[in-house]
This record gives structure tokens, sequence and C-alpha cells, in this order.
């Protein structure tokens, strides 16, 4: 006996899924990519960068 776990609706195509996840993983990615950095991210990354170069200057 088969059953129907679509509600009776022809199977969807693996690409139109895979259209519709890659679509909205790119709105997903450019939402996030226009959020600021929080300033203490900023700080981090400066705090890192100086003790970069201090370490490149005594090598």
């Amino acid at each position: 006996m088969e059953t129907k776990t679509n509600g009776g609706q022809p199977p969807s195509k693996a690409g139109d899924s895979n259209a519709q996840i890659a679509m909205k993983l790119r709105a997903f990615y450019h939402s996030v990519q226009d959020e600021a950095l929080p300033q203490r991210f900023l700080d981090l990354l400066e705090k890192l960068d100086a003790a970069e170069g201090g370490v490149r200057r005594a090598e």
C-alpha cells in the first residue's frame, strides 16, 4: 500500500527545492552581511592587530 505524505501533490523536483534553499540562504547571508559589526569585536580586532605587530617586530 502506498502512503502519500505530501497531501496528494505531485512530487517536487530536487532542483526546485535546492533553488528555493539557495535563494533563502542568499537572502539571509545578505541580511547578515549588512549588519554592523559590534564595537567590542572591532576593539578585539585592534588588540589582535597590535599584538601581532609586536610579535613580528620581535622576530
